[in-house]
């Protein structure tokens, strides 16, 4: 059902948006929240010249953040309609859309990357063992992978047995379900490990400040020293 949903979901929003190029975002953004949390820094200096993927990058405004701080780049998405919104707005950036899905994308390519990331995209979406274990094959050894997911314990309690399946409204007023892999801090680290990477943060975000429940994850790794 999640690809339905965000091609509904990308037609909507490409009726209602201004036709056109825009400016990429100013600053990256790993919640839903603009201005919580670090921003692009956490991937390392100087963008310049890096190769970088992102893995479900929607509408394209971190691809095309990433691409505007000069790095190359390129934004990985399995939804149509969302390539539709990204290219209509950020080709002229320098980023490259592809619309495929992530375990296709990081396999069928052997070229070294300086990052992997992903916001609340392919990573968390899925299961997280083969799309973790391809994202640590793709890696150079000072690489960087970067991720965000909805934080498991958003909601004061974490679920015992992903995926978790959350109702979401389409703009038409119809629902679906949507499936995605709330699994707790410890077994992220440990699906990391299994993959071959070291994780190096893990950061539990609050927004807004006021909130009682962390409600994202962001968790950076590398290859092992």
């Amino acid at each position: 059902m999640t690809p339905i949903f965000w091609d509904a979901h990308a037609t909507h929003r490409l009726a209602n948006e201004p036709p056109g190029p825009r400016q990429p975002p100013q600053r990256m953004e790993w919640t839903q929240r603009p201005g919580i949390g670090p921003g692009a820094e956490i991937l390392g200096g100087d963008l310049t010249g890096r190769r970088i993927v992102e893995l479900g990058c929607g509408a394209g405004h971190t691809t095309a953040h990433l691409a505007a701080a000069g790095a190359t780049v390129e934004g990985v998405d399995s939804c149509a309609g969302q390539m539709r919104r990204a290219v209509a707005h950020y080709q002229y950036t320098g980023a490259r859309f592809l619309n495929t899905d992530a375990l296709t994308y990081l396999g069928s390519g052997s070229a070294s990357l300086d990052a992997i990331v992903s916001v609340f995209g392919a990573i968390g979406m899925t299961e997280p063992t083969r799309l973790l274990a391809a994202c640590s094959r793709r890696l150079t050894g000072r690489g960087v992978l970067a991720f965000s997911v909805p934080h498991p314990q958003r909601t004061g309690t974490i679920p015992l047995t992903p995926p978790t399946r959350t109702t979401a409204m389409l703009p038409d007023g119809t629902t679906q379900l949507l499936e995605q892999w709330d699994i707790e801090p410890g077994a992220w680290t440990r699906a990391v490990n299994r993959a071959g990477l070291v994780v190096t943060a893990m950061l539990h975000i609050r927004a807004p400040a006021d909130t009682r429940w962390p409600t994202t994850l962001l968790i950076t790794a590398h290859q092992p020293d």
